[in-house]
């Protein structure tokens, strides 16, 4: 599929696929095209998403029209198709009791025991499709299907730093405490964000997080 490039201010492009939903070739294709843009050195910024990517210029060393032909040159050449993947991440969880408060919602969804949906969700590897709302949420690929399930009608007031949570199709993991909602299936002792760290971000988008049950 043959993304669109388009003007998304005065000095950023937005790259957009045509998708019907999670497309796991097109979300490879951000990903390995997201880390071309940044290897290149001319883009302040390139940021990823589930099908599309936006990179910011600045407007005093190149104008839209070269930057857009940077792009177009890159995928002309398939360069999208040739980066490495990113790096893998195993991340403990503890999975249910005072971890997981909606544990017992997604059980009764899914029809299955807490082991059985412990076995499911951590069976799989997930990518990081992209870094969200508060510094270090990481959206993921797709949750196994048995196990999706609306947000809560209500979000939470607090939702504790290091929560996975599922949301429909999708499966996330809080960096801060925030509000949130979320259905929350455990959480990790892991430090997903630290402004404080030497490297803030635990994760990135184009990582891949496997999840170990503790």
């Amino acid at each position: 599929m043959t993304p669109t490039i388009s003007n998304y201010g005065d000095h950023a492009l937005l790259i957009r696929w045509p998708t019907d939903g999670f497309s796991e070739p097109v979300n490879d294709a951000v990903h390995h095209l997201a880390a071309h843009l940044r290897e290149s050195g001319r883009y302040i910024e390139v940021v990823p998403g589930y099908d599309s990517i936006v990179c910011v210029f600045d407007l005093g060393l190149r104008s839209m029209s070269s930057a857009k032909r940077h792009v177009e040159d890159g995928l002309a050449r398939h360069i999208s198709k040739t980066t490495t993947a990113g790096k893998l991440v195993e991340i403990p969880v503890n999975y249910g009791g005072t971890y997981g408060p909606d544990m017992p919602t997604i059980c009764a969804t899914a029809k299955l025991t807490e082991d059985a949906v412990i076995a499911l969700h951590s069976g799989q590897i997930y990518r990081v499709c992209m870094m969200g709302f508060i510094p270090g949420f990481s959206f993921l690929s797709p949750a196994p299907i048995a196990l999706h399930h609306p947000r809560h009608a209500t979000p939470r007031a607090k939702v504790p730093a290091g929560s996975l949570g599922i949301a429909n199709w999708q499966t996330g993991i809080y960096g801060l405490e925030s509000p949130g909602g979320w259905q929350i299936i455990g959480r990790t002792p892991f430090s997903i964000f630290d402004a404080e760290r030497e490297v803030p971000f635990l994760l990135n988008a184009g990582d891949r997080v496997r999840f170990i049950p503790q």
